[in-house]
């Protein structure tokens, strides 16, 4: 196998695609986005034993292709609370509803610097890059809608674990199918969005091997697409199956 495309973004291509998106301009004070709200933005509550948050407040278009639904609750991942915090979009919160504590830019890097969330920081460069670009992106792997019974908190331990359940496989290996991503589409549904027009994979930041190729096509019928990310850049590549020829 050998790599058949290459499409390479640096990080400050991101931050153009996400003004012109926004229409708006989000200051930074040195390396950390100062946190600015939009008027009447959404808002999230931080479950920590979930991984991931519960939208109290929902604004604007964007949650047509952001979140997933569970019981009538919509729940986002800690990769699009924090990309949704970084515009300005998402105001993320803890605590008990009548003690809301306002979760930091910071402390939400730190949840995916820690990794016990199913996301790895390039994970997130690589969704960043994706949503800035005007594509819909998923967790693979997690279904958009369930009639699953949605998450409380202050509820019993197995009431959470509903929830719970749909990370405990999702263990971070080095060569694994991360996002579903789907092209721009204004007609998309949550409960019928069809196939991914891609599977955005990482290896570990190596090559992968034959056989770990072969068996992640075994499990994903839609063409996948190996991500790599290095000091800010992001690239892309696949594999198509090449025949030697045999020597006498």
């Amino acid at each position: 196998m050998e790599p058949e495309e290459w499409e390479t973004s640096s990080s400050s291509g991101n931050e153009d695609v996400f003004a012109h998106e926004d229409d708006e301009e989000f200051p930074s004070s040195g390396s950390m986005p100062r946190l600015q709200f939009r008027v009447g933005s959404s808002k999230a509550r931080w479950i920590a034993e979930a991984g991931m948050a519960e939208v109290e407040a929902k604004r604007g278009k964007l949650w047509t292709t952001t979140g997933i639904i569970r019981g009538g609750k919509t729940y986002c991942l800690v990769e699009e609370a924090l990309y949704l915090s970084e515009i300005g979009a998402l105001q993320m919160v803890v605590g008990e509803e009548d003690e809301d504590e306002p979760i930091s830019l910071q402390d939400m890097y730190k949840k995916v610097a820690e990794q016990n969330t199913g996301c790895k920081w390039e994970h997130y460069e690589v969704y960043k890059y994706l949503k800035g670009l005007g594509y819909i992106v998923a967790r693979h792997g997690v279904p958009w809608t369930s009639k699953d019974k949605p998450v409380h908190v202050g509820e019993s331990s197995k009431d959470r674990d509903t929830i719970t359940e749909l990370f405990r496989d999702m263990q971070i290996r080095d060569t694994k199918a991360v996002f579903d991503v789907y092209m721009p589409n204004s007609r998309f549904k949550k409960s019928s969005p069809g196939d991914p027009s891609f599977v955005a994979c990482f290896s570990g930041g190596s090559t992968p091997s034959k056989d770990e190729i072969q068996d992640l096509e075994r499990c994903v019928t839609t063409p996948l697409m190996f991500c790599h990310v290095e000091q800010g850049r992001c690239s892309f590549f696949a594999f198509s199956s090449v025949d030697l020829p045999v020597l006498p």
